[in-house]
């Protein structure tokens, strides 16, 4: 069947010039297949990094403590107001370059933090803005009188918080967040900005080599595509297994 694939792809070229050299080209198709193996390791890694700020900015706001929450405020307003891509260049360029994030190994100088995971740790920050803001409007959302059912039941506020608002905050907001997984996913693609090999990096060596520009972006969009639809399928999914019942009715 790849077979077959492959030299259908090579007589389109060589019949039409229309050069998909990925589908007919071993090396290049498991290169380019390397590269979109990388963006959904970036998407997955992204997510879960900018979960875990969501929900530490979620129980730093309830904190009795004034300058935490301001810095928490300061934080959100920073990084929802400022381009993704700026962040990602100061963080790497900036910080990196500034505080020298190196060590030295029997290789030489090797980096304490490779691309890689500059690319996860601004995605991650970038939407974890995202995410405190949206579960902050959740937690807003769930009706006063539950609050004071589960208070009324001897829950103080942590618990109340742990075991009963966030999980219904959560649920009210999963399509606000799957909105923004999504745009974790597509935002992978700002790593080619400092040289790690995605997919949209390893297309441009690629039509670098073969000249086929326009082919190789019809191949990247379609990739991304698919990946969005697989996305969205599996968030589909979620949203109706933690479905609260009646809710919206």
């Amino acid at each position: 069947m790849m077979s077959f694939i492959a030299d259908g792809f090579k007589a389109l070229y060589e019949q039409t010039g229309w050069n998909f050299s990925v589908f007919y080209n071993a090396w290049e198709a498991q290169k380019y297949l390397t590269g979109l193996t990388l963006a959904v390791e970036l998407a997955v890694w992204s997510l879960l990094g900018s979960m875990l700020i969501g929900f530490l900015c979620v129980f730093a706001r309830q904190s009795n403590l004034r300058p935490l929450r301001w810095l928490v405020t300061a934080y959100v307003e920073l990084f929802r107001n400022t381009p993704g891509l700026a962040q990602l260049y100061f963080l790497f360029f900036g910080i990196g370059s500034y505080f020298h994030l190196s060590t030295y190994g029997q290789n030489g100088e090797l980096p304490l933090v490779s691309p890689f995971q500059f690319v996860v740790i601004a995605l991650s920050l970038q939407y974890g803005a995202f995410v405190a803001e949206i579960l902050r409007a959740g937690i807003e959302a769930v009706p006063r009188t539950t609050v004071e059912a589960a208070e009324s039941l001897g829950y103080n506020r942590t618990r109340a918080m742990i075991h009963i608002i966030l999980p219904l905050a959560f649920r009210t907001s999963l399509p606000a967040l799957g909105n923004n997984m999504a745009q974790i996913v597509k935002s992978t693609a700002l790593a080619y900005a400092i040289a790690v090999p995605e997919a949209l990096y390893v297309a441009h060596e690629i039509w670098t080599e073969h000249f086929n520009v326009l082919e190789m972006m019809n191949v990247v969009l379609l990739s991304y595509l698919g990946l969005m639809g697989i996305f969205t399928l599996l968030v589909k999914l979620l949203e109706r297994w933690l479905k609260v019942p009646g809710l919206g009715r």
